[in-house]
């Protein structure tokens, strides 16, 4: 049986395969990537387990009604552009959301194949009181950093999305 490895020792060995295989791997990269994709993995199961799950809706879900929330009315392909979901899932996701009646989807102008999507009353009251107790997990969840060294992440954050040449949103 093996002994346990907890992530600090992961990731130095990561580095360390890596680098012995492909010397001319970017380390820094890697282990950015490597603590990124962690780090946002931990809190979006948070998210859902702690919130979203007992809202009644997925993360996608959220994701979906919090961009109707702060756009007002949206068209799918915005919603999908906004939230960094496919097409394809927001039209699922609306399904069930449209379902459980917490927005609603309308046909307002003259090309019928344009849906404007709105949150329904319940669906804004619902989403104000899941936020919030989102905004205490995310207080939770990065305490540990300073409100400068959150305000630097999330520029820093913000710098990399917008440098993606692969998908400019």
């Amino acid at each position: 049986m093996t002994e346990a490895i907890d992530a600090r020792q992961f990731e130095s060995a990561a580095v360390d395969a890596v680098s012995a295989a492909l010397p001319q791997v970017d380390l820094d990269a890697l282990r950015a990537s490597f603590d990124l994709i962690r780090a946002s993995t931990r809190l979006v199961q948070r998210l859902e387990a702690d919130v979203h799950r007992e809202a009644g809706w997925s993360m996608a879900g959220f994701r979906v009604m919090f961009c109707v929330w702060v756009g007002g009315e949206l068209e799918p392909r915005d919603i999908a552009r906004l939230s960094g979901l496919s097409r394809a899932a927001v039209s699922s996701v609306l399904n069930t959301l449209e379902r459980d009646g917490l927005v609603e989807r309308s046909r307002e102008s003259d090309d019928r194949r344009l849906v404007t999507v709105r949150l329904t009353a319940d669906g804004a009251l619902r989403l104000v009181a899941a936020y919030e107790r989102q905004n205490d997990v995310e207080r939770e969840f990065f305490g540990e950093l300073s409100g400068a060294a959150q305000r630097r992440l999330a520029a820093d954050l913000l710098a990399l999305l917008a440098a993606d040449k692969a998908v400019q949103t």
